[in-house]
């Protein structure tokens, strides 16, 4: 199943409406998307100035989700949408929310990097912290695609790569532990670096989070707490 094409009303202000909330959700995908991008660069060349611009924009993503939301409430409210359109409206709520949390874990990487650059502090695992971030990054802006699309069958083979980010956080951040009782002395920029990596771990949970949502969408299933490789296995094969 590739996609899914919902069903169109004899309003025309009504099929607007929906196709709005769409919208909107995939731009605010966008720039949360683009902030994780800013923190990696930011960290990568050190720049306090690129996490200062991070910064200033945090509350574009809130103003974006609180808009979002009104809008969502005043379309159930009035139009009293059924069946899919209510997934629709529920699954846009639920991946605002996601997004928005993204956002919050964006500006605290650049908090926390502003405070490394202020202690000079360099080390060998802003590359690996990076590698992560890469990985992450890939996975939410295939969610997003997955989104925009409405493929469940994509999405869930990007929630499936979340077990891959996991297992990388894992190794990286007992890296980083050892390093902390290594050097006693380094032991608040290390804490620093493993709370960088915890929040891209965090980072990927959410895109795998939008992931469940498409198929809730897409299918009328929830998925959630459910082993994303059994629902591939009922729904797919």
């Amino acid at each position: 199943m590739e996609h899914v094409e919902f069903e169109k009303h004899t309003s025309s202000e009504y099929n607007a409406e929906l196709e709005d909330i769409r919208n909107h959700l995939l731009k605010m995908g966008g720039k949360a998307e683009n902030q994780l991008r800013m923190a990696l660069q930011a960290m990568t060349e050190g720049s306090k100035d690129l996490a200062n611009e991070l910064l200033a924009q945090g509350d574009d993503i809130d103003q974006m989700e609180l808009d979002l939301d009104q809008e969502c409430t005043r379309i159930i409210a009035r139009r009293q949408p059924a069946a899919g359109d209510l997934r629709l409206i529920v699954a846009v709520m639920k991946s605002i929310t996601d997004i928005e949390r993204i956002g919050d874990e964006t500006e605290k990487m650049a908090r926390l990097l502003k405070k490394l650059i202020a202690r000079d502090f360099h080390s060998k695992y802003y590359k690996e912290i990076d590698h992560l971030g890469q990985e992450v990054l890939a996975n939410l802006s295939a969610s997003l695609n997955a989104l925009a699309r409405l493929d469940a069958e994509e999405a869930i083979k990007i929630a499936q790569k979340d077990q891959v980010i996991d297992a990388h956080f894992d190794e990286l951040n007992g890296h980083l532990i050892k390093q902390m009782v290594k050097d006693p002395n380094k032991v608040k920029p290390y804490l620093k670096l493993s709370q960088s990596a915890q929040s891209l771990e965090r980072i990927g949970d959410h895109a795998k989070n939008i992931c469940e949502n498409i198929i809730y969408l897409v299918i009328g299933k929830d998925v959630r707490h459910t082993n994303i490789d059994e629902v591939k296995s009922d729904l797919f094969e």
